[in-house]
């Protein structure tokens, strides 16, 4: 019986360990970079070689051209069975002379989630989750028919016909025109699945990210380990996510995913702005457990402290959980903003509170949230926790 070796498999394994290697000693400076995603990609510095391709083919440009075999003309050579062969290139440098150049490696931003959350998972001593949890009405693995529609889903999941009819109808009430003119945030409509038989299935989740002068380095390292942990267990329990983006400074705004991780800090800090923006996200949002991570350091602006404080418990009576994250890894003491939240979050069952100071803190933060997954779980039903309260 002979052997087979796959070194491919090999190499991959091998690539994967010095992946993880570089991120266990280098993960902190490399998740503090401004700009963390640069088309959908994160930039390391691990270096490797840019090896000659060749390729068969008609579109690429011939790598040589020499005397084939008798009989046959230039660039021509004899093939297995007599016929003829083109040798091509695409792309890499030329072998012989050249060993390559050194080519920075660039990660995949999914892939490199997932490598800085075993990274971080281990560090933090964690417990692993390995399956996607379900609510008890849920028996199957298998993913739910989409047989319902609601305002708020995925990009993937958009009914067009519904869309376009909504479309029409608004162009026909605000301009008095019989004409299509689809903007999906105000015309969308998503197919998800029905509420009835499949309840908490899904999560809503919005992150707020305070952008203010001070949120930079290790302030932002310690905001997006925490946020990659949470996608370690939120991906686990629930089968769909959908997640929003939101930075403020004086006035917020929502971001897309890239924009959110390449944040550029300056001016005041404004967190009420941060609280109402985020409501006015849950519009057309039903069925979903929705979340709402907050991550700041707390010194909001001379004047919005009262403002802020309606919003925080605004927002309160419309998500199952506030989790705020107090980002101080000076590990000074809490004030401001902060002070009042910590206080105010003992007397709330869905508000937790986090002095993010480093991963040890996480951690901490970490069974605050699992505890509410298995509490909520175990209740087994959307929203239980606003009838609380």
């Amino acid at each position: 019986m002979s052997l087979r070796i796959h070194r491919g498999r090999i190499a991959q394994h091998k690539h994967d360990q010095l992946l993880r290697e570089y991120l266990k000693q280098n993960l902190n400076e490399l998740i503090q970079q401004k700009e963390l995603i640069i088309d959908g990609r994160v930039k390391t510095q691990i270096t490797t070689l840019d090896l000659p391709t060749l390729r068969y083919g008609e579109e690429a440009t011939v790598l040589a051209q020499g005397q084939g075999g008798a009989g046959q003309g230039p660039g021509r050579g004899a093939g297995r069975d007599g016929g003829d062969e083109e040798v091509q290139a695409l792309g890499g440098l030329l072998g012989g002379d050249h060993h390559g150049r050194e080519l920075r490696v660039e990660l995949d931003f999914d892939e490199f989630v997932r490598l800085a959350q075993e990274v971080l998972i281990d560090e933090i001593q964690l417990p692993p989750l390995h399956t996607v949890g379900r609510a008890g009405e849920v028996e199957t693995d298998e993913m739910p028919e989409l047989d319902d529609l609601d305002r708020i889903g995925l990009r993937p999941d958009l009914n067009l016909e519904e869309t376009m009819l909504h479309s029409l109808l608004r162009s026909v009430r605000e301009r008095g025109v019989l004409d299509y003119d689809v903007d999906v945030r105000q015309d969308g409509w998503y197919f998800v699945e029905d509420p009835v038989q499949y309840r908490n299935h899904r999560s809503l989740e919005v992150y707020v990210l305070d952008i203010s002068g001070s949120m930079r380095g290790e302030y932002l390292a310690l905001v997006r380990k925490t946020i990659f942990v949470l996608w370690y267990y939120l991906e686990r329990r629930y089968p769909t996510n959908l997640r929003r983006y939101i930075v403020f400074q004086d006035a917020a705004a929502e971001k897309t995913r890239d924009d959110f991780f390449c944040v550029e800090s300056s001016g005041g800090t404004h967190i009420s702005s941060g609280f109402e923006k985020a409501v006015e996200l849950l519009e057309g949002a039903t069925e979903y457990d929705k979340f709402l991570f907050l991550f700041s350091d707390g010194e909001t602006s001379s004047g919005d402290f009262d403002v802020a404080k309606r919003r925080y418990e605004d927002a309160l009576s419309r998500f199952d959980l506030i989790c705020y994250g107090h980002v101080n890894p000076g590990s000074r003491g809490i004030g401001g903003f902060s002070e009042y939240v910590q206080e105010t979050a003992r007397k709330y069952p869905n508000a937790t509170f986090a002095n993010l100071v480093d991963v040890g803190t996480i951690g901490a933060a970490m069974v605050d949230f699992l505890t509410f997954l298995t509490q909520e779980r175990s209740d087994g039903h959307a929203g239980r926790l606003r009838t609380d309260h």
